[in-house]
């Protein structure tokens, strides 16, 4: 499965992509946890959910696309217990804190 991003790589001060041989150790830090962050995102999602959010560029962005794909809905897998929805969202928020 392909999943599309536009992720924004860090710019210079006229907007243009910065080189990565540029970065410093905090931009890579920062880079890595997004791109960390990402991933785990896409793999708690069903493909319905991944097409429904389409393109993105970074996990901020996703997030914000899925609260409202789940605005006012129930976000359950058929036959998934309340508890069952909350220990797999408690397992993303906890892979998410690991990485910072």
């Amino acid at each position: 499965m392909f999943v599309k991003t536009r992720l924004e790589l860090p710019a210079n001060s006229v907007g243009k992509p910065l080189p990565c041989k540029n970065w410093d150790a905090t931009l890579i830090k920062k880079v890595e946890a997004n791109v960390k962050a990402t991933c785990i995102l896409q793999c708690g999602l069903t493909k319905e959910e991944l097409n429904r959010v389409g393109p993105f560029s970074g996990v901020k962005e996703l997030w914000q696309k899925l609260i409202e794909l789940h605005k006012g809905t129930s976000d359950t897998k058929e036959n998934e217990t309340a508890s069952q929805l909350h220990a797999r969202i408690q397992d993303l928020l906890n892979e998410l804190h690991a990485i910072g």
